[in-house]
């Protein structure tokens, strides 16, 4: 049987989450708790890089240059999420801001509901094919995208071997909290009742949130991010703070 892609993410997330649920009872009943801060460190490092930085504001949105080499890292930390590869992730959003919160719009909260966007549940959509070729120029980019889910298998096996905890806590529970922190974003900022604010008059529903920001490790400025979708930096206000464009400034950006 040749499963389709929805069906081979939503075999990976259940998997992650199994994972990470195993793992976490195992740190609990043995009490080696080194192990959640090398999760959690692996979490920071790529929910910032490997999404914020690569899969959103590199990838999606070519908001800043770099060279050779940190692009490779930028490859490969795109990579480490499980959200997709920058062709599959990044045409879906840029789908979503040419067509945020209309009919259209793929994920968002008033087509899919809060727990079919949040759990990406979302209705069929037709992606202009200009989006995906777009995302498609880089060749290392288009490898990826063809062997997505055949370099996932080998990653787990190559952590597996090395040691069977690397699976939980270096491979799984930095991906759940990736999938959590970019189902924040899909959600809350274009809900209006969660207590969110808006710095631009924007032709969509979307909103600046704390709630968010915490969730997705610094993506949280929203409706800032929809005024401006191609500046490397979303926070605005000097209280906005913005980890991934301090990133981006100081280890990434080589040109503007």
């Amino acid at each position: 049987m040749i499963l389709n892609t929805t069906t081979k993410f939503r075999l990976l997330h259940m998997f992650t989450h199994t994972a990470a649920f195993i793992g976490l009872f195992w740190m609990f009943t043995t009490g080696a708790y080194i192990w959640a801060l090398i999760a959690l460190i692996a979490f920071l490092y790529i929910g910032i890089v490997g999404v914020n930085v690569a899969l959103h504001r590199y990838y999606s949105h070519r908001s800043f240059k770099t060279d050779s080499f940190r692009e490779w890292v930028l490859l490969v930390s795109s990579f480490l999420p499980m959200l997709g590869s920058p062709i599959a992730w990044g045409s879906v959003h840029v789908y979503h801001h040419m067509t945020t919160d209309t009919d259209k719009d793929p994920h968002s909260p008033k087509n899919a509901g809060k727990f079919g966007s949040w759990f990406t549940i979302w209705p069929k959509m037709n992606i202009p094919i200009g989006v995906v070729k777009k995302l498609s120029k880089d060749k290392r980019v288009v490898f990826l995208h063809r062997h997505y889910f055949k370099l996932v298998i080998l990653y787990i096996l190559i952590l597996f071997i090395i040691n069977p905890l690397l699976v939980p806590f270096l491979f799984a529970l930095p991906a759940v909290g990736c999938f959590h922190g970019a189902a924040a974003i899909g959600v809350i900022p274009h809900l209006s009742g969660l207590g969110g604010y808006r710095n631009h008059d924007t032709k969509d529903n979307s909103y600046n949130s704390w709630i968010a920001w915490v969730l997705s490790l610094g993506e949280g400025w929203h409706n800032n991010h929809h005024h401006r979708a191609g500046n490397w930096r979303s926070g605005e206000k000097w209280w906005e703070l913005d980890p991934p464009a301090f990133v981006i400034k100081h280890f990434f950006k080589v040109s503007t």
